[in-house]
């Protein structure tokens, strides 16, 4: 039995998640980030305060529900997986994510956002075959 923990800092949401490989279930938590009545969207830096006090809150959420012993942690640590591709946004989980994989002693994964997507879409279509 093996748990891998995710976690994604976009420009929009803060998420977290644990995968279970012997039941395949993914158990989740979640949560916009608030963008101010009449605006278009967020500044990095307020996505990125947004994110360090909001990923603590749905970790612990996540967390209490059940007692996982991690085998890795994976993290969107970049927008795209090309030289350059960056976003503040994306240093909270990373952060987050190294100190928790290191506190633990297992390895740290850092994928791309849209890689993030691709493997979700996998996931959903039952097609993990795709990304090989």
């Amino acid at each position: 039995m093996a748990y891998y923990f995710g976690i994604d800092t976009s420009n929009y949401t803060t998420s977290a998640a644990v995968y279970d490989t012997d039941t395949r279930a993914v158990t989740q938590v979640k949560k916009l980030l608030t963008v101010r009545p009449g605006e278009r969207g967020l500044r990095q830096s307020d996505a990125v305060f947004q994110h360090t006090r909001q990923l603590p809150e749905l970790t612990e959420q996540l967390f209490s529900q059940n007692t996982y012993h991690l085998s890795a942690v994976g993290v969107s640590a970049f927008p795209r997986r090309q030289e350059g591709s960056y976003m503040p946004c994306f240093l909270a989980g990373e952060g987050q994510g190294r100190a928790l994989a290191d506190t633990l002693g297992v390895p740290f994964y850092a994928v791309s956002h849209q890689q993030g997507h691709l493997a979700a879409a996998a996931w959903s279509a039952g097609r993990m075959e795709l990304l090989d």
